[in-house]
């Protein structure tokens, strides 16, 4: 049974967590992949002209986090998400200490609390991260955090992974031997993500097998267990199969092929992810399992572990694109960062014999907590470009419902190199003046300006014959900015719906139908008379 908490406990490991939710600091409004997963749910709420934007109106794989985010838009304002990130910090702070007070032979002091503390949250910290890339050029911080092929539980701010912290929960509850609320959190992440379900699913398996081979009377506990997944996981995977099912064999094929060999092959395909870094991952998490040995999360883990492995084999040899959209691997999201917590459990409880180290560790988690604050304050992580804020101001300023804008897009070489890194606190990338090459920064184009575009690189629906037409339109808009030839286009751009075209300042178009509205050092937008 669960040993009685002390008075106090419950805020020490507030402020602990609170702490650690300042140290790992999040992006401002709007970054990375939120200008994917945001755009539904802000569409939906009326930010600027989204609803008339062709992806918004395409399916959304996340109805649930699009739903939240639309209420969090209407009824509360666009801080709450930065809100409700924090609070998923200070969840996924809490699941992992509750995960490692399960473990057998850990202290239960506050010098080993501290201590622990002070450890998870340095895995953790942006301080220590931008100093790794200002001394190294690397992340390196972020390898003890993350799962292979860049899939990670937090990321840099609030979208529909950040929810796989539940399945940590779900962990822990587990080990304190609550299996109705495991089974309910470890599914509930697959409510915000569908993409967790293979890992949700290996653990209620793990989690089964532990219930039947150690409990006394497991039946009970084991059909609330499942009651309360399937709750979840039943809905989820009708609504995945029947929006995102194929809706011919040949359509089905290309787009899945197309989502995993030209938008994520750094997620989808292993001979893009698999490099030594990778391996060394792997093996950490190895470390880590083994250190588990005797807890009850242990054979949960091991099952989880070797489910993901086995099907991580199998879609190598297959090749399949459809079987690599599931991401049998993703299990790793989980599986590094329990390491990172279970080897620092096991050095904080050598150091927690000297009791008078507990300050030292106490030390460690506030300053790390103000590197955070500073990283923050100082704009030094999480950074966009700035030379696109003059385009955002004049288009959110003049942007009507029926205007649709033209971006520079191209499809990067993403299927060069091996391997993952983690951008956040690295400068952004920049074209060579006079390239048509769109910065990475002009993704957020939409969310900022609360304008229709054509497409862009980032933002990519999955349903197949909508991936089919994304391909087409982000292919076509390359040929467009390539090719150069802007007096043939009026009427093709017409037919297309485009009625405004955004380019660098370096390669402006030349057309007597496109009328220059604004300039800027970055960038001209021309107008269709």
């Amino acid at each position: 049974m669960t040993p009685p908490t002390r008075p106090g406990r419950p805020l020490e490991a507030l402020l602990l967590a609170a702490a650690f939710a300042a140290a790992h600091t999040q992006a401002p409004l709007y970054y990375s992949n939120q200008n994917q997963y945001l755009l539904h749910g802000l569409a939906a709420g009326g930010l600027g002209h989204l609803r008339h934007d062709w992806l918004a109106t395409a399916a959304d794989p996340t109805p649930v986090f699009s739903a939240l985010v639309m209420a969090g838009y209407q009824y509360l304002g666009e801080w709450s998400y930065q809100a409700a990130y924090f609070a998923l910090l200070m969840v996924y702070f809490l699941g992992v200490r509750a995960l490692v007070a399960a473990l057998p032979g850990i202290p239960d002091t506050r010098a080993f609390r501290v201590l622990w503390a002070a450890g998870f949250t340095a895995a953790h910290a942006a301080v220590l991260r931008v100093a790794s890339v200002g001394l190294c050029g690397v992340d390196y911080p972020w390898y003890f955090q993350a799962g292979v092929a860049g899939q990670y539980l937090l990321g840099p701010g609030l979208q529909p992974s950040a929810f796989g912290v539940l399945l940590v929960a779900g962990l822990a509850a587990f080990a304190h031997r609550r299996p109705g609320l495991a089974g309910f959190l470890t599914a509930a992440a697959c409510g915000f993500h569908a993409t967790y379900l293979p890992a949700a699913a290996s653990l209620l398996v793990g989690m089964g097998v532990v219930m039947f081979r150690s409990d006394a009377n497991p039946g009970p506990a084991a059909f609330r267990g499942l009651l309360a997944a399937s709750a979840v996981l039943v809905p989820v995977g009708a609504y995945t199969l029947f929006t995102f099912g194929p809706a011919d064999p040949v359509t089905f094929a290309k787009a899945q092929q197309i989502l995993a060999e030209v938008r994520i092959p750094h997620h989808a395909v292993i001979d893009r992810w698999l490099d030594p870094v990778a391996a060394a991952q792997l093996g950490w998490a190895a470390v880590g399992l083994a250190l588990l040995w005797g807890s009850r999360v242990f054979p949960v883990l091991l099952v989880a572990a070797v489910v993901g492995l086995v099907l991580s084999v199998a879609q190598y040899e297959s090749g399949n694109p459809t079987f690599a959209l599931t991401f049998p691997w993703r299990i790793s999201v989980v599986l590094v960062p329990v390491a990172t917590a279970v080897i620092a459990a096991r050095v904080a409880a050598v150091l927690a014999r000297w009791p008078q180290l507990g300050w030292v560790g106490l030390g460690g988690v506030v300053l790390l907590a103000a590197g955070g604050v500073g990283v923050t304050v100082a704009r030094v992580g999480y950074r966009t470009g700035e030379d696109e804020a003059p385009l955002y101001d004049f288009v959110r300023a003049t942007a009507g419902p029926k205007d649709v804008y033209l971006l520079p897009v191209r499809i990067p070489a993403v299927q060069t190199g091996k391997g993952s890194v983690s951008t956040s606190f690295t400068p952004p990338p920049r074209p060579d003046p006079g390239s048509n090459l769109i910065p990475v920064d002009l993704q957020r184009f939409r969310l900022h300006t609360g304008a229709a575009i054509y497409a862009d690189f980032k933002a990519v629906p999955y349903r197949d014959r909508e991936v089919l037409e994304w391909h087409r339109r982000v292919r076509q808009a390359e040929r467009w900015f390539d090719d150069g030839e802007w007096k043939e286009y009026e009427t093709v751009l017409r037919i297309a719906g485009v009625t405004h075209v955004v380019a660098p300042a370096g390669s402006p178009p030349e057309a007597d139908y496109l009328v220059e509205v604004h300039r800027d050092p970055a960038y001209r937008v021309y107008r269709l008379r």
